[in-house]
């Protein structure tokens, strides 16, 4: 597990909505508030497994069919997952 995803996933718990999608838009990622609560659902799974062995694959596909392709490719290379 990378540092930035350690740290996404510390903001993802630690902030609310609004902090959260400012913390995304300080690293050039747009996401509205409905889809911040919905990652943040999607999130709420993570286990240690997950900087182990990655994040499982229906998981990826769970967020890229929210936020998009193109936004999806530019959270993984913020994250680095």
């Amino acid at each position: 597990m990378t540092i930035q995803m350690l740290q996404w996933f510390e903001n993802v718990k630690g902030m609310n909505d609004k902090q959260l999608q400012k913390f995304a838009k300080q690293q050039e990622l747009e996401f509205s508030i409905e889809e911040i609560k919905k990652l943040r659902k999607i999130l709420s799974k993570a286990s240690i497994t997950w900087g182990i062995y990655g994040i499982p694959q229906n998981v990826r596909e769970e967020i890229e069919d929210l936020i998009g392709s193109k936004r999806y490719k530019k959270l993984r290379k913020v994250i680095g997952f």
